[in-house]
Parts: structure tokens; sequence; C-alpha cells
């Protein structure tokens, strides 16, 4: 009787066990003869003024007292980029450590709370490779790398603190599918780095060694490639050339950013015909105080991983771009653009409107317009309709 009794308390014991696992184990282990697909959004340059920080530290409650918040500028996106399973962002600027002082172009140094905004807004994938990555030097790479490093479920990339930091292949899991990132920038404004793992630039041998490594980790490659010419919506030869190489690596995504404006979206298939890579050359500026009409105007852009069920194979499938707009008003008086913006907001170009366009701190300035109809020109420029849909 004893023993059947010790039997009986096993067996409820391992069914307990069992009704408390893990949701997302119990969701790995079922079968099912659907297709898994993952949602993915990016948006480009998270570009840090020095007045966008100093109307966070108002936003936060009081002036200089080293709290800063940004929600409020992320919150007209926020439930698209919250919604997607994985969404990336570009960070332009450096959180190299408050202590350092902050500062705006041209060496910037952004704040840490940057990253609670950005954080909360949904994002997971940041990429840390730019031109700016470097303006606070090794100390603020390591800064930056701490702040990020205290938010669970958020990767980034591009910067490192050492070697055995740069040789790890950042991996973020969903719904089974494991997701690569690698991330590289052109430059870093004539800045040298302290180490060779600093910052990964972009070379022809390194980018081949890392996504063989990438691939070993993992069933998806996604690359963020900071590239092309400022201010500028072609695409230059560099751009052409890695652009190329990725595909021929097999590289499932290539996000694109560091001109401050658009660029197009394009297949680019593999040398030998296999494969295909989704590229897109610029997602534009994200939320900045650049005082270009152009530099106002970005793309999010939106797709599903679809891994088929029977097949087991993946495919990027319903790509879309979203056009956005970085709004901030002024007071009235063009002249004064530079200390007088204000209200800076990132909204989705179908949640704008003319009414908002007339209030941009840039209608006027310099004789620019800026309109719904503008902001459209744009889009359709550099971004083929397809996209568009």
């Amino acid at each position: 009787m004893k023993k059947l009794w010790i039997l009986i308390c096993c067996a409820l014991l391992a069914g307990c066990s069992s009704a408390n696992a893990p949701k997302d184990e119990k969701k790995e282990t079922k079968k099912t003869s659907e297709n898994t697909v993952v949602s993915f959004v990016g948006v480009g340059d998270n570009l840090i003024h020095d007045s966008i920080y100093k109307e966070a530290d108002k936003l936060d409650g009081a002036d200089q007292d080293g709290h800063y918040d940004f929600s409020a500028m992320y919150e007209k996106i926020k439930k698209d980029t919250k919604k997607a399973d994985l969404a990336f962002i570009n960070q332009e600027t450096i959180l190299g450590g408050d202590d350092l002082g902050l500062s705006g172009y041209p060496t910037f140094n952004t704040p840490s709370d940057v990253a609670n905004g950005v954080v909360d807004a949904g994002f997971d994938i940041v990429n840390t490779a730019t031109n700016h990555c470097l303006d606070k030097f090794q100390t603020g790479i390591n800064n930056s790398s701490a702040t990020w490093a205290k938010y669970k479920g958020v990767i980034a990339a591009g910067t490192y603190t050492s070697q055995k930091d740069r040789d790890t292949v950042r991996v973020i899991k969903r719904k089974g599918i494991r997701f690569s990132f690698l991330a590289y920038t052109y430059g870093t404004n004539g800045v040298a780095p302290e180490y060779d793992y600093s910052v990964a630039y972009f070379d022809d041998e390194q980018i081949r060694k890392d996504v063989a490594a990438a691939k070993k980790v993992s069933d998806v490659v996604i690359v963020s490639a900071h590239w092309g010419t400022e201010n500028i919506h072609e695409i230059n030869d560099e751009q052409k050339h890695y652009a190329q190489l990725f595909a021929d690596l097999g590289v499932d995504v290539v996000i694109g950013t560091h001109p401050h404006v658009i660029q197009p979206v394009e297949w680019v298939n593999s040398t030998d015909g296999t494969s295909k890579t989704l590229v897109v050359y610029s997602l534009g500026n994200f939320l900045s105080g650049m005082l270009s009409v152009d530099n106002v105007v970005g793309g999010m852009i939106g797709f599903d991983f679809v891994k088929d069920a029977k097949t087991k194979k993946i495919a990027v499938e319903n790509v879309k771009w979203t056009p956005i707009v970085t709004h901030f008003d002024g007071d009235g008086n063009p002249d004064n653009i530079m200390e007088s913006r204000h209200n800076y907001k990132v909204y989705k170009v179908s949640d704008y409107s003319d009414e908002l366009a007339q209030r941009h701190a840039l209608n006027g300035y310099e004789g620019q317009t800026f309109s719904m109809d503008v902001i459209h020109q744009i889009t359709n420029a550099s971004i083929d309709a397809k996209f568009l849909k």
C-alpha cells in the first residue's frame, strides 16, 4: 500500500511539472501543420540632437536633473513597433555615458535614458555601428554596451568591448526560429579605434567569416549596413558591392542606414542564382533635428519571415514600406529655428496631416515647403510602388 501511494504521488508531481513548464517551451514542442510567421519592422537613424535631449529633460518633469523622458517622441509609432515580433532601430548617436558630458552635433553623446524610450517602444535589435560610435572613444563604447546589456531580450551589435565580445554572434529567438544579427559601418569620421575589435567596419574577408559563423548558430541572418552618401537618395558603388556580397553569402535581409534620407528597396539575387536577399538601402532618419525636408521624411520597413511547415525553408514575404515623418514645431519665425525647435514626435504619414505639416518648423525655413504632397513626392521618387501597397 505504501509503495502504491508513493507511485501515485510521483505521477501527480510529474503532471504538475508538465503543466507548469514555460510557455515558450510548450510552444516549441507543439506540432503544427501551419507555417510559422515572425513579423519584423525596422526604422532608421535615432539621431539625438541637443534640442531633442533638452526637450526630453523637460518632459521628465524637471530641467537639468539628469533624467530624460523620450517616450512621448515615439508614442505615435509605438503600436506598430511593439506589435512586431522583432523590431530594429539604428542608434545613430553613442550612449557614451552621461558623466562624460552630453553633446549634440558634430560630436555626440546621448543620454543613456534614450534606451528606456527605445525599449519601451518595442525595439529589441539595435545597431551601434555608426560613424559616430567613436565620438566618446572606447569609453563611450563600453558605456553603450553596459547600457544596452541592462535590457533583457535586447541585442545590440556593431561595437564591442573585447575580442571575445566581437567574436560572439548576437542571436535572438522567436517562435523556434533563431535570428543572428551582424552590423557594419563604412567609417567613424576619421577617428581610429583603440583596438581592432572595437568597431565592425566593412571588410570583405571579415564579413565572410562573420556570416559563416552566424549561419552555424542561426536559421536567419540579418545585417545592419551603415553605408551610402549623406543626403543623397541614389545608391553608391560601395553599397552595390556589399549588397551583392551579402547576397552571394546568403544573408537574408540587409537593413541600411546613414544617408539621413531614404533610398530604394530591392531584391538582390546571388550571383549563382540560388537565392535572393532583401536590401533596404536606407530608411532615412527616424528621430532627428536635421534641417532639410528630405531629412525628416523616413520609412518603416515591415515584412514577415515565413517558415514553411513542410519544407522547413524560411522566406521573406509581405514586404511593405510605411512612410514616416519627424515632426517638430517652431515659433513661427524660421530665423529662430535653432532655438525654437520643440514638440518632437515621429508619425506614420497615414496619421499625419497638412495641418501638422503647416506647423512644422521647416515650413518656410530657407524657402522650403512642407506638405503631405511633398512627403509623398519624396517617398515615391525613391520607393518602388510595389513596396507601398
